[in-house]
């Protein structure tokens, strides 16, 4: 039974294997694209999904040193050969699926290139392994887009670390720890001070009433981020039909800390 090894891929790593896809794409594109412009020619990483989530298989590449993937995105191969072609009709399906497969099978091979692969294996049209699906596993993936053309391209991590050894990135500058963690979610909750309220009242409540507590409109809220102590006062506020708060205050004892 083959090991999966377990691990994200770094943000600094994605990024170097971002710009080295592009290049082989762009490359390629020049190559086999008869409407080719450099403008039009587009690769960016996204996140692969879990194997099965798809509804087609992709077209695999695969041996003992790694996998690369296409999927293409509700599309036939032929559709690919007719895009590079130029080609409008729907005659010579043949002919514009042997163009398809045959650029796939050669935009592979360069990639496998860089990765030290000497003789790739011909693609096939088989379900994908668990290695080329959820990133918790290791996988790249990107979309490519070649003007309307749009495909998906996935490696597995065998194929990632060939690519992108880990030290080889060692000496590259780092992603920003904002553009690192900026799309993380956080749950952030205001809080009021409502203040004293009697227990006679408390004890005595009907739905519809109306409860006072002692503290005045004018006072602050305090600011919460999961998991901290407060961070920040406020007024809430309304931005149309959402909350809002108007920060007042920052907490520099909480600001800096890990």
């Amino acid at each position: 039974m083959n090991e999966v090894r377990f691990g994200w891929i770094g943000e600094t790593r994605r990024t170097t294997l971002r710009s080295l896809v592009a290049a082989e794409v762009a490359d390629w594109s020049h190559d086999w694209w008869i409407h080719h412009t450099a403008a039009d020619v587009d690769v960016r990483s996204n996140y692969p999904q879990e194997a099965g989530a798809r509804k087609t298989s992709p077209w695999i590449s695969s041996n003992e040193s790694g996998s690369i993937a296409f999927h293409l995105v509700g599309k036939e191969i032929d559709a690919v050969g007719r895009h590079l072609a130029g080609a409008l009709g729907d005659d010579d399906a043949e002919w514009a699926q042997h163009i398809g497969q045959s650029a796939l099978e050669d935009l592979a091979a360069r990639i496998l290139r860089r990765a030290g692969i000497g003789k790739p294996a011909k693609l096939s049209l088989t379900p994908a392994s668990e290695s080329l699906g959820p990133a918790r596993l290791g996988a790249f993936a990107a979309t490519v887009a070649l003007g309307s053309l749009k495909l998906n391209l996935a490696v597995d991590r065998q194929l990632v670390d060939r690519l992108v050894p880990p030290h080889a990135s060692m000496g590259a500058n780092l992603v920003p720890r904002h553009d690192a963690l900026g799309s993380v979610p956080l749950r952030i909750s205001a809080v009021m001070d409502f203040g004293k309220v009697s227990l006679t009242h408390l004890s005595d409540l009907r739905v519809g009433e109306v409860v006072a507590g002692d503290c005045g409109l004018e006072e602050a809220l305090e600011i919460y981020i999961e998991g901290r102590s407060s961070v920040a006062t406020g007024y809430l506020r309304r931005s149309g039909t959402q909350r809002a708060v108007m920060l007042d205050g920052v907490n520099s004892q909480d600001r800096h800390k890990p």
